[in-house]
């Protein structure tokens, strides 16, 4: 629980920083995010290079239950688009390290990019009631084709919304 404090603490921060700057590398159209980053090969990925595929993400990360909980029906959803052109990308607010162990005992078929607490609140953060950015997690995130959000949904019922859009992206 106290690493759950420190880490929202630590994004409240970062949030904070990154509006105050307004040439903050965070700023875009929030409804067609670009970013990079690193994934846990080391090799790096533009969110940009996707262009023309579906991407489906997943924001979370290893201390959340709910997240936690949904991996084994997450990689049934890799499995059934299988050959599609559809990625399955999962930003986490986790550090390298940390991940590597966890994955090492509970494998997930989503490309994990670890360290992306900064992409998670930066890009997809919406402001609370205080003008603080923050995020539900476990947190599905639909792009289209063209890379702009077409699905936003929290919790492990997001799932549900993501195979909805896929259905629709890929029909028959």
């Amino acid at each position: 629980m106290r690493k759950v404090i420190i880490l929202i603490a630590a994004l409240t921060i970062f949030a904070i920083g990154a509006a105050a700057q307004p040439s903050s590398p965070f700023v875009s159209d929030p409804n067609e995010p670009i970013f990079t980053a690193a994934d846990m090969n080391g090799d790096r990925l533009d969110i940009r290079d996707f262009r023309g595929k579906v991407v489906v993400l997943n924001l979370w990360f290893i201390n959340c239950p709910n997240c936690l909980a949904e991996i084994k029906l997450l990689n049934q959803l890799v499995d059934a688009y299988q050959g599609k052109d559809v990625v399955f990308l999962a930003p986490a607010a986790s550090t390298k390290t940390d991940l590597t162990k966890f994955l090492a005992k509970n494998p997930f078929k989503y490309k994990v990019l670890p360290d992306a607490g900064n992409i998670i609140i930066g890009k997809f953060g919406k402001p609370d009631g205080t003008g603080n950015l923050s995020m539900p997690f476990p947190m599905h995130i639909v792009l289209n084709r063209d890379g702009r959000i077409i699905t936003r949904a929290p919790g492990i019922k997001g799932i549900e919304a993501v195979k909805a859009e896929l259905k629709k992206q890929f029909p028959g």
